[in-house]
């Protein structure tokens, strides 16, 4: 899903225009980065959101195996979804698997 479909969605759910949809989609998802960066974001039912760093690993070219190289330690930003959500996709995919 893309920021233009989410704003289309909010546009219609809140009865606004496409453009100020978008506006608001903009400023929730750069409100989200600032929040990541500054360590941890959670929205309770859904999930939080958290940087780790990387462990520092050995790493090679699949062109010339024989040469080690050295993967730095790099920051990741890791989701961890609430108990709630996890349990709705696990009710979700379970039944449309068993449909199959």
């Amino acid at each position: 899903m893309t920021r233009l479909e989410i704003a289309k969605r909010v546009s219609e759910d809140c009865g606004l225009l496409v453009e100020h949809a978008k506006q608001v989609v903009d400023s929730v998802t750069d409100l989200m980065t600032e929040k990541i960066l500054a360590g941890e974001m959670s929205l309770p039912d859904f999930g939080k959101f958290e940087v780790r760093w990387t462990k520092p690993r050995i790493g090679r070219n699949p062109l010339i195996p024989d040469v080690e190289i050295t993967i730095p330690p790099r920051p990741k930003v890791y989701f961890k979804p609430s108990k709630e959500l996890a349990d709705r996709v696990i009710k979700t995919l379970a039944v449309g698997a068993s449909k199959k």
